[in-house]
C-alpha cells in the first residue's frame, strides 16, 4: 500500500472564493463584535486551523508547520481577495499526512505484531496537546510505533492472541482509511470557513447549503423526542407553554 496510489490533492472551486468574501462581509457587518481583517486575524485563523486539524500533534512534523507558516500572515489578504487556496494547501498536507499515518499503522499491525517486545521499559504520552511537533519523520514514526504497540498491548490484556489482534486492529485502521479517502473539496471548504467563523466567535460556524439543510432537518426531527411529532408552529408553542407552566390549554 503506497501513498502515491491513494493520495490526490483536492482543489477548490471558484464559487468557494465568492462565498468566503460574502462570509467576511457578513461577519464584519452583522456580527455583534467589531472585526478587523488584518494580520492578527490571519494569525488566529492559522493557529486555530492547525489546532483543529492536528491538535494532538500526531500528523504534522515541525518542518511541515514551518512550511505552512508561509500562510500565517496572508490568510486575511487571500480571503479578502476571494481565495481559499491557502486553506486547501494546509488541509491537503494534513490529508496526505493522515493517509501516511494510517498506511504506516496498517503495515505495522499486519506485519510486525510478533516482533513487539513487551518486556522492555517504554512509555507513551497519551495527551500530546502540549507536546511539540515531531522534529523529524523518524521521531513521528516512533510516536506512532508506541501508539500501535499500546493498542496491541491493550488487546493482549483482554486475552486476544496475535491473530485476533491483527484482525481487529487491521480492520479498524482500514475502515478509518476508507473514511478518510472519502474526503472531498466541500469538506475542506467547510472546515476552513468554519475555522474563519469560529475565529470571530466560538459559537459562530459556517454550514454549506447541503449541511445547513441537514442540520435544520436534524433539529426538526429532534423535536419528536418528547413522544409526539410537532406538526405546526402553534402545536410547538403549546408544548413550550406547557413545559413552562404557561396558559396553553391541555387537550
Amino acid at each position: 500500500m503506497y501513498i502515491d496510489t491513494l493520495y490526490t490533492a483536492l482543489e477548490s472551486e471558484s464559487i468557494y472564493g465568492q462565498t468566503a468574501t460574502a462570509l467576511l462581509e457578513e461577519l464584519q457587518t452583522k456580527h455583534y463584535s467589531s472585526l478587523e481583517i488584518d494580520d492578527n486575524f490571519s494569525t488566529v485563523i492559522f493557529d486555530t486551523y492547525l489546532d483543529t486539524l492536528d491538535g494532538s500533534h500526531l500528523y504534522f512534523t515541525a518542518d511541515d508547520v514551518n512550511q505552512l507558516s508561509a500562510h500565517r500572515y496572508t490568510l486575511d489578504d487571500s480571503l479578502k481577495d476571494g481565495s481559499v487556496e491557502a486553506g486547501f494547501d494546509i488541509y491537503n498536507l494534513y490529508y496526505k499526512r493522515v493517509i501516511e499515518r494510517l498506511i504506516y499503522s496498517i503495515n505495522r499491525i499486519e506485519n510486525n505484531i510478533s516482533d513487539m517486545d513487551f518486556t522492555i521499559d517504554e512509555f507513551i504520552e497519551i495527551d500530546r496537546t502540549e507536546a511539540p511537533y515531531a522534529a523529524s519523520l523518524a521521531e513521528l514514526d516512533e510516536i506512532w510505533r508506541l501508539r500501535i504497540k499500546n493498542g496491541v498491548l491493550s488487546l493482549k490484556l483482554t486475552g486476544d492472541d496475535n491473530e485476533e489482534i491483527k484482525d481487529k486492529l487491521s480492520k479498524r485502521y482500514r475502515n478509518q482509511l476508507s473514511q478518510v479517502l472519502k474526503t472531498n473539496n466541500r469538506d475542506i471548504f467547510q472546515s476552513y470557513l468554519s475555522t474563519v467563523a469560529k475565529t470571530v466567535d466560538p459559537h459562530t460556524s459556517y454550514f454549506s447549503p447541503v449541511d445547513s439543510e441537514n442540520f435544520n432537518m436534524s433539529l426538526s426531527l429532534s423535536l419528536q423526542g418528547i413522544g409526539a411529532q410537532l406538526t405546526s408552529e402553534e402545536e410547538y408553542t403549546k408544548v413550550v407553554e406547557l413545559i413552562k407552566g404557561g396558559p396553553a390549554e391541555r387537550g
